[in-house]
């Protein structure tokens, strides 16, 4: 149960590490965010939190609300 906790938690900051990176890459990002080691731990380890934050923020960006 825990793994699999981990697990995603894995797969969802990788899913995230990959958008800032291609994002980044296009000048589409702010380039003083730093997203260090201590960053990706707390993201696989409170990855709803984290989750809830991007879908939130996309839905922000996206409607232009």
């Amino acid at each position: 149960m825990i793994l699999t906790y981990l697990l995603i938690g894995v797969i969802f900051t990788l899913f995230i590490d990959v958008i800032i990176n291609l994002l980044s890459n296009n000048n589409s990002f702010p380039n003083n965010v730093e997203w260090g080691n201590l960053e990706r731990i707390f993201c696989i380890l409170l990855w709803p939190m984290a989750l809830v934050i991007f879908i939130g923020s996309f839905l922000v960006k996206y409607f232009n609300l």
